[in-house]
């Protein structure tokens, strides 16, 4: 069985793309542009949820399904918090449809946007902080290849509610939707280690909500969805219009 540290290491490409955003460094060394959101042209999906076993077996029961389906189109407004990037719970937009995909840091306006052209991928990059806006050429890509912080950070195995230190608790709402809410512990000695609340989106099987806690109790990672739509998702959703800036090619 994987150690708990399977569930935070889902969200570390996340880490490293907020702290792009958000500006972290100092004033002498300021933050690159940042080179990609999340690209990946192979397997969506990532390690599931899952941390050491208790002593003492837990009932598993509700299980779920998961159905990818609307990562083909969808609308995803999410809240973030990771500790090791201060104390700010960061914003995130992202929308995704069948030719084009955009992520956006609301606070400071910072975007990555994907297009289709012809048969390669356009990319676009723009920090206002920094004033750098950068285009790429992503030859023989389609949006169909682009794996989104979201869809890695939210994705569970199915097999979750089996495992016996995962427990479920009740069904609650999360942005307007109705998720099935487990709890998942860790253990070493006998002493709990680590604690994992999290919200599984009973229509697709996505975590729409997670809160890690170390062994203080002290909340270490979280991500909550706010927002979210699928199926009907069209190019009016998008705010990134290039038009609207001069890119140098990268």
């Amino acid at each position: 069985m994987r150690s708990f540290r399977a569930l935070t290491a889902a969200v570390l490409v996340l880490s490293v793309l907020l702290c792009l955003f958000a500006g972290c460094g100092d004033d002498k060394n300021p933050t690159p542009v940042p080179e990609g959101y999340s690209y990946e042209s192979g397997d969506r999906t990532t390690d599931p949820v899952s941390v050491t076993e208790p002593s003492v077996p837990v009932p598993a029961n509700e299980p779920f399904t998961v159905d990818a389906s609307w990562q083909q189109n969808f609308f995803a407004e999410y809240l973030y918090y990771n500790k090791e990037l201060g104390n700010d719970t960061v914003r995130i937009r992202e929308i995704k449809t069948d030719s084009a995909f955009e992520a956006k840091y609301p606070a400071n306006g910072s975007f990555f946007y994907y297009v289709e052209d012809g048969g390669d991928l356009i990319s676009y990059t723009g920090v206002p902080d920094e004033d750098a806006y950068t285009r790429a050429v992503m030859e023989g890509k389609s949006a169909d290849d682009i794996s989104s912080t979201f869809m890695k950070l939210s994705a569970v195995d199915a097999s979750l509610p089996s495992l016996s230190n995962v427990l479920y608790m009740e069904n609650e709402t999360v942005a307007g939707r109705t998720c099935k809410k487990y709890i998942q512990r860790a253990y070493q000695d006998g002493a709990v280690t680590a604690t994992v609340y999290i919200w599984i989106d009973a229509e697709f099987g996505f975590a729409a909500k997670c809160e890690s806690y170390d062994k203080n109790d002290a909340l270490d990672t979280s991500w909550e969805l706010v927002l979210f739509e699928t199926g009907s998702v069209t190019a009016s959703r998008f705010d990134v219009d290039p038009d609207d800036y001069d890119f140098t090619e990268a």
